[in-house]
């Protein structure tokens, strides 16, 4: 009893163990996850080609990528938001720039898992909506990071006329739909996870 009690103490000694904290953590292969839905629908797509920056000293946090590499659920849905009537020129990219609220609650160097909080804004093009997320961080001992994180995105009534205005240009005129007739959610539903390294 005596040799698994130091050999307890011994593994969890090793566990807890402090690790180097970086400068900063990148990640070029992060996932986001979208859904909404409307009265006909869901919407779900994924893009697994997103990076991600965070900062252990300032809390920032930052994540990039292009519109072209979301995966749409359902194949229609892909081939239309990648065809030529939908420009995404004007929309290549989009991002985001945030910061961690409970920076002080996180031991970088000290491997375990910790609630995180965060502010910041999410840039499409010339929109930016302001949002907040909740999520996890877990400190790995070999000094890696991984994250799971949430964001829930109301549309305002002004995006939506703007979304009727351009099925209005991009129907044919025969066809009369708007988003209210489509049961289209103002609600966007976010998940990110990102596995990072360490970068000095």
């Amino acid at each position: 009893m005596l040799y698994v009690n130091a050999l307890f103490f011994i593994i969890s000694t090793f566990l807890l163990e402090d690790v180097d904290v970086a400068s900063k953590y990148t990640c070029r292969t992060a996932q986001i996850h979208i859904e909404t839905s409307s009265r006909f629908m869901d919407v779900v797509a994924d893009n697994y080609q997103v990076y991600s920056e965070v900062n252990p000293s300032t809390g920032k946090v930052v994540f990039q990528g292009l519109m072209k590499s979301f995966e749409f659920e359902m194949g229609a849905l892909d081939q239309a938001f990648n065809s030529d009537k939908v420009n995404l020129s004007q929309y290549s990219k989009f991002s985001y720039e945030g910061n961690i609220t409970n920076l002080s609650d996180i031991k970088f160097d000290q491997p375990g898992t910790y609630n995180v909080d965060v502010e910041g804004k999410i840039f499409i093009g010339s929109y930016i909506r302001k949002t907040s997320a909740q999520g996890s961080l877990k400190v790995l001992a070999n000094g890696r990071l991984e994250t799971v994180a949430d964001f829930s995105i109301r549309i305002e009534e002004e995006s939506m006329n703007t979304i009727n205005e351009l099925m209005r240009k991009k129907l044919p005129k025969v066809v009369s739909l708007d988003t209210d007739k489509l049961g289209i959610s103002r609600d966007i539903r976010i998940n990110l996870k990102a596995n990072y390294r360490p970068r000095n």
